[in-house]
């Protein structure tokens, strides 16, 4: 999705230099990628890109992207799937996955400044870069060995999170769930594109300092057993986005803890999926 902020549309990167719009006629002006994987437009996509003339491409480097998603789908995350961060958390290994829910509210683009909650509702946000998983099909009780193709593709979330709030209530929703505390993207990079989601190196710089080191090899619950696990209690639908844990090095696990604050510039990475990168401000009002 690219455009201006809640007025974006899709598009699809060529040649890592141009972006196509896919508003047209020919895809039935699709109004956003949900809207593309529920009409399972995705190969007339490919060949609307591989027929559309060269004059409609614009230059990359001169248009925002958004999130690849609009938001209507549901945002499942996963607590605790690295040994590494639950250890940093003080908490024991789950033994089957720890699922949460983000408001879709939450969602944000990848280069978009993320603000802090107000002082009075929080001061201790954090990072957590994660691997999204977006589902392409409707999705009730499949076995890991069918998952895979239920995945729409793959994108770089950051599941930022109020510590605080996270320690003071028994269940995450309200601390995971402050507008803006999802940024997602800047793409979604198709299953083909991505030979092995467990095996993509991921990391968090905060100001040029590396904080997040690791691999999706490391995670408790691979992909395939979240989407069947998951998939067992609840129906996912086209565009669902799923966050599958953070490895260690959050805020809250640095001595003493070290949360975000004014002026701090975040770069996440996942591996084939590019980079977020973004300041952190101040609450408006």
């Amino acid at each position: 999705m690219y455009g201006e902020r809640f007025q974006e549309r899709p598009g699809v990167i060529v040649d890592d230099r141009f972006l196509l719009d896919l508003e047209v006629p020919e895809l039935d002006t699709p109004h956003s990628l949900e809207e593309l994987l529920e009409l399972d437009a995705l190969p007339a996509v490919e060949e609307y890109v591989e027929a559309a003339p060269r004059e409609r491409r614009v230059l990359l480097a001169g248009v925002r992207l958004g999130p690849p998603l609009s938001g209507i789908g549901k945002i499942v995350a996963v607590g605790l799937n690295y040994r590494e961060h639950a250890d940093e958390m003080g908490d024991h290994l789950p033994k089957s996955p720890l699922l949460f829910a983000k408001a879709n509210t939450t969602i944000a683009g990848p280069y978009d400044e993320l603000m802090l909650p107000p002082p009075v509702w929080s001061t201790e946000t954090d990072y957590e870069v994660e691997l999204g998983v977006v589902i392409g099909h409707l999705c009730r009780d499949v076995s890991p060995a069918d998952a895979p193709a239920y995945i729409a593709g793959y994108t770089i979330v950051n599941d930022v999170t109020a510590r605080d709030v996270q320690r003071s209530e028994s269940q995450w929703f309200r601390a995971k769930s402050y507008d803006g505390f999802c940024p997602v993207g800047p793409y979604l990079a198709t299953p083909e594109e991505i030979d092995d989601p467990q095996a993509l190196a991921l990391s968090t710089t905060v100001n040029g300092a590396v904080r997040q080191q690791s691999s999706t090899a490391n995670m408790l619950f691979p992909v395939a057993q979240l989407i069947s696990f998951i998939s067992q209690g609840m129906t996912l639908l086209p565009g669902d986005i799923i966050a599958t844990g953070t490895p260690s090095g959050i805020g809250a696990g640095m001595a003493p803890p070290t949360y975000l604050k004014p002026g701090d510039v975040l770069e996440l990475t996942v591996e084939g999926l590019g980079r977020q990168k973004y300041g952190v401000v101040a609450h408006e009002g």
